[in-house]
């Protein structure tokens, strides 16, 4: 039995060690473009560093996405399984955060453009404008005053909870 476990485990450990090496390869030569963009050295003990960290966080990508699957009683990782670990991660769910808001905000300056352009031509700004001076000159809005309220004799301070 320890004879065809041990051929098995050398063929794991060589399939290993040529995905270690694509990764290095891809690695070097994303470094070698941002030294030539940046003018930046990088170290062979750098790109090495980086290699190794991004191989063991490829391997707790993979190692994550199958348990999703798993999880949802499936054999295969789909589309939901990378969502879910990409809401997961934090830094790629920041940069989507920050891409939904950005498309937000242009949405609503185009539609505030268009509302403002809209009412800045024509007949209709110079009633409106008006009509908005004459609130703004009047006498400020009046609110109620303020109701005393008395306070619950039954309030206990531990839990924040009165007998209402």
């Amino acid at each position: 039995m320890e004879e065809e476990l041990e051929p098995e485990e050398q063929e794991r450990f060589s399939y290993q060690q040529r995905l270690k090496a694509a990764v290095h390869y891809t690695v070097g030569r994303l470094c070698q473009e941002v030294a030539e963009d940046k003018e930046v050295q990088f170290s062979k003990q750098t790109i090495a560093a980086i290699s190794e960290m991004t191989f063991r966080q490829c391997e707790n990508f993979a190692r994550d996405l199958e348990m999703f699957a798993r999880h949802a009683k499936r054999s295969t990782i789909n589309t939901e399984d990378v969502k879910l670990l990409a809401r997961r991660s934090n830094s790629l769910h920041m940069q989507e955060v920050a891409e939904i808001k950005t498309d937000s905000l242009l949405t609503f300056l185009a539609r505030w453009h268009k509302w403002t352009s809209q009412f800045s031509t024509g007949d209709r700004s110079g009633g409106h404008t008006r009509e908005v001076a004459k609130r703004q000159e009047g006498a400020p809005l009046q609110q109620p005053p303020r109701r005393d309220k008395t306070r619950c004799k039954n309030f206990f301070w531990k839990t924040f909870s009165s007998c209402k």
